[in-house]
């Protein structure tokens, strides 16, 4: 008999620990993109995955 698949915890559990790539703090998550609450960039999410590139960040609806 097969092992029972480990559970996949929800999204909003597993992005609790994500860390913002340019300063290191929480990111949370807000209106299909995840937020800094450090330096407030926002990182869009993808398909459900988050793109956490520096580059793609947007700040104040403005790309950075």
């Amino acid at each position: 008999m097969p092992a029972e698949p480990a559970k996949f915890p929800a999204f909003e559990e597993w992005t609790r620990r994500l860390a913002c790539p340019a300063c290191l703090e929480a990111l949370r998550p807000e209106a299909g993109r995840m937020v800094c609450a450090g330096c407030g960039r926002a990182y869009p999410v993808v398909d459900g995955i988050p793109v956490l590139i520096v580059e793609r960040a947007e700040r104040e609806g403005r790309i950075l």
